[in-house]
């Protein structure tokens, strides 16, 4: 007979849930160091999330200085009236932007069309000039000069936002105006103008960039304007011949002017010294004739009185003049002549160790 073996009953039904409390404790801790965890992240997010949009909203204040003028623009449009001096909000990029100007800043654009080759380059050490790649200017007398000229402007504070907004090609135009004037000005002079005259270039640019701004009716004020001019390597050799006897004409002719005025000034002073000669001499004979004229008019009624009494007088007193220094006076007076004989005796000379008796 054969022993059936029986399976092994566990005679606890309940012995597989002796570990479920260990468990369920060991699960809550767990969920609740989670929570914790997920609490303070929470907490430290919205800290620096809070902390973010303060300085996202805080990003919109800007200082606006006294020197300075502020255009708010509102979704790329611009809104008037400009910002004041001082702390001004804005919502952040990209909904507002301040846009800050200095008002007394000085703005530089340069031109040169007549000075970089096709290549941006500066003019080159080359004797083959190629008018399609070298830059350069006409002058007025057929020659060819390198110009470069550099300007300074400002513009007003009322009409910045025009300017900045309104008028967005205003550094455009003023290139284009300078451009212009550069080729306006070589034209109008010749290239020896252009090299040893560069105050007269400049005058002339300034005022032909000041005539189209004029005519355009621009606020725009220009400063400086400053130039720089070479003459093509090709042909300066010959220019510097030109330039070395221009500047001996130039000193031959000063040097006659000098002597010229020179002459002039010696010859003016020899005849202010014979004027005053002159009328020094005309004014002590005037001044002779006039005693003489006075001497006579206070004679005049003593000869009237007695015209013979004083015409003997006046022989007498010829006379005496005439024979002062007369040795031998032989005076024939009337009928009877007479003989004044007025000779004064020799003295002998004597000799050394002589006396007189």
């Amino acid at each position: 007979m054969s022993v059936e073996e029986k399976p092994h009953v566990n005679d606890n039904p309940k012995g597989d849930n002796q570990d479920q409390p260990n468990t369920n404790i060991l699960d809550d801790a767990r969920s609740r160091a989670l929570s914790e965890a997920l609490h303070s992240s929470f907490k430290i997010i919205r800290i620096f999330m809070v902390i973010l949009v303060l300085a996202f909203i805080g990003s919109g204040i800007t200082k606006v200085n006294e020197n300075e003028q502020a255009l708010l623009l509102r979704f790329g449009v611009y809104k008037e009236p400009p910002l004041k001096p001082g702390l001004n909000f804005a919502w952040p990029y990209p909904i507002d932007e301040i846009v800050k100007i200095e008002v007394e800043e000085q703005r530089t654009i340069e031109s040169d069309v007549g000075w970089i080759t096709a290549e941006g380059e500066d003019p080159q050490d080359s004797f083959s000039f190629a008018p399609d790649y070298d830059g350069y200017a006409l002058t007025g007398d057929g020659n060819t000069v390198h110009i470069k000229a550099s300007m300074t402007y400002s513009l007003p504070d009322t009409a910045i936002d025009d300017y900045e907004f309104k008028f967005k090609g205003v550094s455009d135009f003023i290139r284009s105006a300078l451009d212009n004037a550069v080729y306006h000005a070589a034209a109008s002079h010749s290239a020896l103008d252009a090299i040893t005259l560069p105050d007269k270039i400049k005058e002339a640019i300034s005022y032909r960039v000041k005539e189209v701004i004029k005519a355009n009716e621009l606020d725009i004020t220009v400063s400086t304007v400053t130039i720089e001019a070479l003459v093509p390597v090709g042909v300066k050799p010959a220019y510097d011949a030109f330039s070395a006897a221009d500047a001996a004409k130039v000193k031959r002719i000063r040097d006659a002017e000098g002597e010229a005025k020179s002459s002039i000034a010696i010859a003016e002073g020899q005849a202010k010294v014979v004027l005053s000669r002159g009328i020094t001499e005309a004014n002590r004979l005037l001044t002779s004739v006039e005693a003489e004229a006075k001497s006579f008019n206070n004679q005049l009624p003593f000869f009237e009185s007695n015209p013979k009494l004083f015409r003997h007088r006046l022989v007498t007193d010829t006379m005496q003049r005439v024979l002062t220094n007369a040795v031998d006076v032989f005076y024939l007076s009337g009928r009877q002549p007479r003989i004044w004989l007025n000779r004064t005796p020799a003295k002998k000379k004597l000799t050394e160790g002589e006396f007189p008796r």
